[in-house]
């Protein structure tokens, strides 16, 4: 037998996302599961940001970083810089030879995904939200595939819709022991531990709504983990102004760690949030970001309706109502971890992988 791989046997596929982890994880994820196949080659296109880069590079993946535009009415140059990228994306996807493109959503693909489609290549479209985005909407007319994390009722979908669940990436998954994280936050045994998370959009909000309240937080027996991002030192002096044990971050790396000794959340209605909350059981005060769509919303429902967790309206009520919202959670968390385990959302199975490897080998 030859040493030298066949390269007609090689499957190269392109792996295209947006900024936000919502887009980005998944396509990680995905790439993480096929790197185990032989005879797969994937290479990223992401937009140039700082933390995507990093993942990337701690990853070991090969990457091209591109430009990204929102097409507007009110900038017509918009769509003559979408335009130029569409030739880009083309020029790419012919001279590597790509058999697929798997694409994740977000404004910062579409030059790709037009580009697919006139190159003739087969499209892998991932959905992340209960609601399919902008992108997701338009791919319906010309991909392949296209993958759902929650199930979709609408009947239109189903010709080259699946349900495949959300992928979540071998980092965020691994399993610690509690007692050997604890003390590296110089945390109790004996106090719950809340883990709040601002999101990448409208962490002001959650920030504010923590320390309205921290004259009720002050009376239970709890400690924090806070990702406040750009308010971190606020955040840790209102901590210590209340005498709560707290740590505070603008951002963690290893969010393993931090779900290993969580035993509440108080988070957004990402649909990467929802995925980790799921897998690993946390029951959760869930506040969707009302803007950006307002897809977090139905995100939420899905797993409220499920007994899966606590929402809290982001409205002038919101400060007011927390506590009561919160005791709700404590007083209902065991019966909600027993609901999280029977939500299937988390792509457990390799199911985005199986149905890439199966356009690529068996065609639509």
């Amino acid at each position: 037998m030859s040493i030298y791989m066949d390269k007609r046997t090689i499957i190269r596929i392109g792996i295209v996302t947006g900024p936000t982890g919502g887009h980005f994880f998944p396509g990680l994820a995905i790439a993480e599961q096929l790197r185990e196949k032989a005879d797969v080659k994937t290479q990223f296109f992401v937009p140039d940001r700082r933390y995507i880069v990093q993942w990337l590079q701690k990853k070991g993946f090969h990457y091209k970083t591109m430009p990204d535009v929102r097409t507007t009415i009110k900038n017509p140059l918009s769509f003559l810089k979408l335009i130029y990228l569409v030739f880009c994306s083309c020029h790419i996807l012919l001279k590597n030879k790509y058999n697929i493109v798997v694409i994740t959503g977000s404004y910062a693909t579409l030059p790709f995904l037009i580009a697919s489609f006139l190159c003739n290549k087969k499209i892998f479209v991932h959905e992340q939200n209960a609601i399919p985005g902008k992108i997701t909407r338009v791919s319906f007319f010309i991909a392949d595939r296209i993958a759902l994390s929650f199930p979709s009722a609408d009947i239109r979908y189903k010709k080259n819709a699946v349900i495949t669940g959300f992928p979540i990436p071998e980092d965020f998954k691994k399993r610690y022991q509690k007692k050997d994280i604890l003390p590296l936050f110089n945390f109790s045994e004996n106090k719950r531990t809340v883990l709040v998370l601002g999101g990448s959009q409208g962490a002001s909000f959650l920030n504010n709504l923590i320390a309205k309240n921290m004259d009720y937080l002050s009376k239970k027996n709890l400690q924090f983990i806070h990702l406040a991002g750009m308010e971190k030192e606020k955040l840790s002096a209102e901590y210590g102004r209340y005498g709560i044990k707290a740590q505070v971050f603008d951002f963690y790396f290893d969010m393993a760690k931090l779900y290993s000794i969580t035993d509440m959340i108080v988070c957004r209605a990402g649909a990467g949030t929802l995925a980790e909350i799921c897998e690993w059981n946390i029951p959760a005060i869930v506040i969707p970001y009302p803007y950006a769509g307002g897809h977090q919303k139905y995100n939420a429902l899905y797993l409220a309706q499920r007994g899966g967790c606590c929402i809290l309206e982001q409205n002038s009520d919101a400060i007011r109502i927390f506590p009561d919202i919160f005791e709700k959670a404590l007083k209902e968390s065991d019966t909600i971890k027993k609901n999280l385990q029977k939500i299937l959302i988390v792509d457990s199975a390799g199911n985005n992988v199986r149905a890439i490897m199966e356009l690529c080998k068996n065609g639509v």
